[in-house]
């Protein structure tokens, strides 16, 4: 067996080792990724491998590890163990990760290192608040900068693969709204949201092409991020919304893609305002309604969503002016309704209406609102349909209807079972635990 060649004598006691082998890092990594696959996980770059080879190695992530170290006993027929490549020592410190602080991080690097695969299961993230959850917003009003995502000698676009990432990302929220953020989904979101970002990194077109695949990338942002929201994962939620804000600020120059922006940052404030970080809520909103031109039905998006914020920060009157505005909104739709935005309805400001009214501990007002949510809402979407049971279910308890509580609970509680949603589980747990008192 002939060794493998190398651009540089081996650096560290795996690339010694690959040498023996007559592999290259990337042959390791095409078997690592094959691991991957049959457990539904997103492949990682072929590159991959190069920083564990170095002088000053970085270290594999646990999951990818483990793959190595059995490729590499596979192929050396003979076990190939941690201490044996050197990743049993003290793991280095952690370099600075621009997924860490996506609004100040350069855009190439960015999208770079989300296109490696793993960085999205770090549970070390922290929720950002203050100026830092903010910040990634307010450059927007800065106005796009040059368009700086193509590199010379990069890959060209095509209708074809424009089009199926388009497809995708409808594909992905008609699968969120039947079924909720179940695991397989979720996986399967996070591995178009890296495989876009591979795309986009590597596009070297300007022109009409460019900017669909711009503006789907920052919808994805925005439906991955509702994704992670729903599932718990907070800190990656916010990571992939300032994502989607970091390339809008270089990139979103159509129109198009910057009424998509506007709806991916009122997801955002939607995400302060449920973990009661008001002052980012409001500040968010501000920055998405300051969008130009704005559809008449993206604008009642973003009232829709300072209704409910209003609600959490116990502010009735701006309840009742916010869904004023969202119906007014609503009333005056045009043929300029993006497709992401068609889920907004009457019955939905009434269902975020009656929601602010519970959250504002005002339960009385939120019965009829929320009544009429359960009413109107179709078995086609299990998840919002758990929602509005939830919600009214609360609402009659907090009004001293203990055994009305229970019924609805009852109805969850078939529901529960055919939606994967962390969020509405741990609602449904906490009203159980309330009622049951």
């Amino acid at each position: 067996m002939e060794p493998a060649a190398f651009d540089a004598p081996p650096a560290t006691v795996l690339a010694a080792l690959l040498q023996q082998l007559g592999m290259r890092p990337e042959q390791l990594v095409a078997r690592i990724n094959e691991r991957r696959s049959r457990r539904g996980s997103s492949p990682l770059s072929l590159k991959a491998a190069y920083p564990w080879l170095r002088e000053n190695p970085s270290y594999p992530q646990p999951d990818n590890q483990s793959d190595a170290l059995a490729v590499l006993t596979a192929k050396a027929g003979r076990p190939i163990t941690a201490s044996d490549v050197g990743w049993d020592s003290p793991r280095p410190r952690h370099r600075h990760r621009h997924l860490d602080a996506p609004g100040d991080a350069p855009l190439q690097g960015l999208l770079h290192e989300i296109s490696q695969g793993d960085i999205m299961d770090r549970r070390n993230l922290l929720v950002l608040t203050g100026a830092a959850a903010t910040a990634p917003a307010l450059a927007l009003l800065l106005g796009p900068a040059a368009q700086a995502t193509t590199t010379s000698g990069g890959t060209r676009l095509n209708e074809k693969l424009v089009g199926s990432i388009e497809s995708a990302v409808r594909d992905l929220r008609e699968m969120d709204d039947s079924t909720g953020s179940a695991s397989g989904d979720l996986a399967w979101g996070l591995g178009i949201w890296q495989s876009t970002s591979r795309v986009l990194a590597q596009v070297r077109d300007h022109g009409p092409l460019a900017d669909r695949l711009q503006t789907s990338y920052i919808e994805l942002s925005e439906q991955v991020g509702w994704m992670l929201f729903d599932a718990g994962r907070h800190p990656q939620a916010q990571r992939v919304y300032h994502t989607g804000m970091r390339l809008a600020r270089e990139a979103g120059t159509s129109l198009t893609a910057r009424h998509a922006t506007s709806n991916l940052v009122a997801s955002a404030a939607y995400q302060a305002a449920w973990l009661g970080h008001h002052n980012d809520a409001v500040a968010l909103l501000d920055i998405a309604a300051r969008t130009p031109e704005l559809p008449p039905v993206v604008a009642a998006v973003i009232a829709d969503r300072r209704v409910y914020a209003a609600g959490r920060r116990r502010d009735p009157d701006a309840i009742l002016r916010y869904r004023d505005e969202a119906l007014l909104h609503l009333a005056t739709r045009d043929e300029r309704t993006p497709w992401w935005a068609t889920w907004l309805t009457k019955n939905s400001v009434d269902a975020a209406t009656g929601r602010a009214w519970l959250a504002c501990e005002q339960p009385s007002r939120a019965v009829p609102f929320l009544s009429r949510r359960v009413e109107t809402t179709s078995s086609d979407y299990p998840r919002d349909r758990l929602l509005a049971v939830l919600d009214l279910a609360d609402t009659v308890h907090k009004c001293g209807h203990g055994d009305r509580a229970r019924e609805l609970l009852d109805q969850a509680g078939e529901l529960i079972g055919t939606v994967s949603s962390q969020r509405m589980l741990h609602r449904y747990e906490a009203l159980s635990s309330a009622t049951a008192a």
